[in-house]
Parts: C-alpha cells; structure tokens; sequence
C-alpha cells in the first residue's frame, strides 16, 4: 500500500491569515469575474439569462468564486511533504495492483483528484470497505480518506494529479517504474461557476 497524504501549507503566521480573511472575505481570492467574462457569458447565455444569474448573486451578496477562503495565491499544495516541483515519486512494477490511500490532511483544502491514462477502482472511504467503484476521478475533502486500486501495465510514468476544488493550484507525485521518470502534468483546468449548467458528479 502507499500512502498519500495531501496537505496545504503557507509560509505566511497563521494569524496574518485570519486577520486578512476578517478584513475581507476575498482576500486571497484572485479569481473574481470581470467585464469580459460578463460579455462573454451574455454572447453564450443571452443578456436576459446572464443578468439574471448576475444578479441572483449579487442579491446573496456573494461571490460565484468564493470557492475557497485561502487559496494557491498563499498556499502550497504539498504530496507527502512535498511541492509540484519536488515531486514525490513512488516506483512500480508494470502489471502489478498498487492500493494507494489518499488523506485530506489539509486545513482547508478539497481536492479532485485523478491519474491521466491509469484508471482507479475505489475500494474504501474513511476506513471502510465499499462495493468498488470505477471512476476517472474523485473529490476529497478535508479528513477524508480513499482506498483505491490501480493496475498499471504500461512502461512509463503516471501522474497522481490533487487539484484544489478552486483550480488555483494542484499537488503532485508520480508513479513511475525506474527513478528519474515523470509524466507530464495535464492541462489545468478552469474554475466553474456554481449555478452555471449541471455540476460533474463525483464520487
């Protein structure tokens, strides 16, 4: 089994943070809509439709993008202690299953986590066995734990990719067969709107 604990870390006192979030909400969040995105939602949506989801939040005096209070423009995502750039590398042999446990053991972070081109069969939440489930990907919230299972048959390197549920930035580690091997990191993916269309399902 291999062990992989996420967690976020920042290098600011832990009471400058919460002073900061006290003082505006927002603080750390550099992900707010614009202008443009207003333009580009009414050529998608309709003036009608845009101005009306617009306005949905503005009478809830909240923010469509207030997905997290602390975001990547502080934090570091670690993997095992480790940053992206670090990378934490675990070594297998092609056609072997691999258990892997993924723990929240962040402050405040959720995370989707998934492996591009190596399929996962969840197998236990927060210690229990469930019926096993085959997914691309799965969210994590804070002290929660998954058993998954993988099978990689291929001679080359996978990336165990943690994004933060803000997209603002991402842990790292790769499964590799030889030391010195990474696969690439995937393309990083846009934050979505809640009450924008259907939420993906996961698991």
């Amino acid at each position: 089994m291999l062990l992989l604990l996420l967690t976020d870390w920042t290098f600011e006192d832990s009471m400058a943070v919460f002073r900061n979030l006290k003082t505006a909400e927002g603080y750390y969040n550099f992900q707010e809509r614009t202008v443009a995105d207003f333009f580009a939602d009414v050529r998608e949506k309709g003036f009608a439709a845009t101005a009306g989801m617009r306005g949905m939040w503005v009478r809830m005096r909240m923010s469509s993008r207030d997905i997290a209070d602390v975001t990547g423009s502080t934090y570091t995502y670690l993997l095992n202690g480790l940053s992206p750039e670090e990378n934490w590398t675990a070594l297998f042999k092609a056609g072997e299953r691999i258990r892997l446990r993924v723990i929240n053991g962040s402050a405040m972070s959720y995370f989707d986590v998934r492996i591009p081109g190596l399929k996962m069969t969840v197998v236990a939440a927060d210690g229990q066995s469930v019926q096993p489930v085959p997914v691309d990907e799965f969210r994590i919230a804070v002290a929660e734990t998954y058993d998954v299972l993988v099978a990689p048959e291929d001679d080359t390197a996978y990336t165990i990719f943690a994004e933060s549920i803000d997209r603002s930035g991402y842990a790292r580690a790769t499964l590799a067969p030889r030391k010195g091997m990474a696969a690439e990191i995937p393309e990083r993916r846009k934050i979505a709107d809640r009450g924008h269309g259907r939420p993906r399902l996961m698991f």
